[in-house]
């Protein structure tokens, strides 16, 4: 039995998680690991177009790795289907939640299939394949991501995850700014490389019972939408008739500058795929990993962050010589 009296602890929410699922892991990192041990894995085809993190998890587990690349579709090429099978899985990311379409396709083309849908964390779809959401990349949590799978269960011989390390790094993030916070959130995102398989944290489940999910849908969609009419003419990818959650994909010719500069203006432009797997990533995903720029348009942000953001982004295309010539890699 708990102790009985005493100080308070955090208040018991009831509420809701948006998932409804008993598979909540600490990290995306865990969820695959909890897959690969649950479904006895032994090979897997992992994207060269995705950070080295999650091989890094596959090697963890004594996977072996078999990569692929992705076509302009982001639809992978030159998987034989005949090599999947109950042990060898296709690791497949929805990029920037735009291609949920090809979900679909892949399942039906190769069957074993996990998906990452990391970046649509509001799709609901029934894939009946092990779907992996991640919170932490949406809500200001201290750690969480789950699965959603039609016949994996809770395995009760993994611990509750603790946050306690991660909230501290949260909570100077709050009083003290991105900029002087930053060692501290290096720091602690270090743990998920190392801790072990374990369970979302008790406070990251309680905290996210709160959150008024259907709010935080309705705003980042309505931010996502002022950023596409405001910077589609600068885009390379048609956006025209998406609707996005995670980030605002502006694909141009000089990501790399036009994130400085955006950098110079107080907006913190993330960098995805920083460390890709690049022995063996073509020109192309070289390319897109280096030029699309990924701008918030989370809960935080209202009308006016965004309209400074396209702001931002049109002095900085009229200010270069000849006018940058070509406006975000358009003719």
């Amino acid at each position: 039995m708990e102790e009985i009296g005493c100080h308070f602890k955090f208040e018991k929410i009831i509420g809701s998680l948006y998932h409804d699922t008993n598979l909540l892991l600490s990290s995306g990192r865990n969820c695959l690991k909890y897959i690969i041990r649950e479904r006895n894995i032994t090979t897997l085809f992992l994207p060269y177009f995705l950070c080295e993190s999650l091989s890094e998890v596959a090697t963890s587990e004594s996977v072996r790795i078999k990569f692929y690349h992705i076509d302009d579709n982001f639809m992978p090429l030159d998987i034989d289907e005949s090599e999947l099978n109950e042990t060898t899985y296709i690791y497949y990311v929805n990029y920037y939640g735009l291609f949920k379409d090809n979900i679909s396709k892949v399942i039906k083309r190769y069957k074993y299939v996990i998906v990452d849908d990391t970046h649509d964390f509001f799709d609901r779809t029934q894939y009946d394949v092990d779907v992996i959401y991640n919170y932490r990349k949406y809500f200001g949590v201290p750690d969480g991501a789950c699965i959603i799978s039609n016949d994996l269960i809770a395995n009760p011989n993994y611990p509750k995850g603790k946050s306690l390390d991660k909230v501290v790094e949260m909570l100077e993030r709050d009083e003290t700014g991105q900029f002087f916070h930053y060692p501290t959130f290096l720091e602690a995102d270090k743990h998920f490389r190392s801790e072990d398989l374990c369970y979302m944290s008790n406070f990251t489940e309680n905290y996210l019972r709160a959150i008024d999910y259907e709010t935080v849908l309705e705003n980042r969609l309505r931010n996502y939408r002022i950023l596409r009419e405001l910077l589609g003419k600068y885009n390379q990818l048609n956006l025209s008739s998406e609707e996005l959650t995670y980030m605002y994909p502006l694909f141009v010719s000089d990501g790399e500058s036009l994130r400085t500069y955006l950098k110079a203006n107080n907006i913190y432009s993330l960098r995805l795929w920083t460390n890709m797997n690049w022995n063996g990533a073509n020109a192309n995903e070289i390319r897109r990993a280096d030029n699309i720029v990924l701008l918030p348009i989370d809960q935080r942000y209202s009308d006016n962050e965004m309209e400074y953001i396209a702001d931002t982004v049109d002095k900085y295309y009229s200010s270069s010589p000849n006018k940058r010539k070509i406006l975000g890699g358009k003719q």
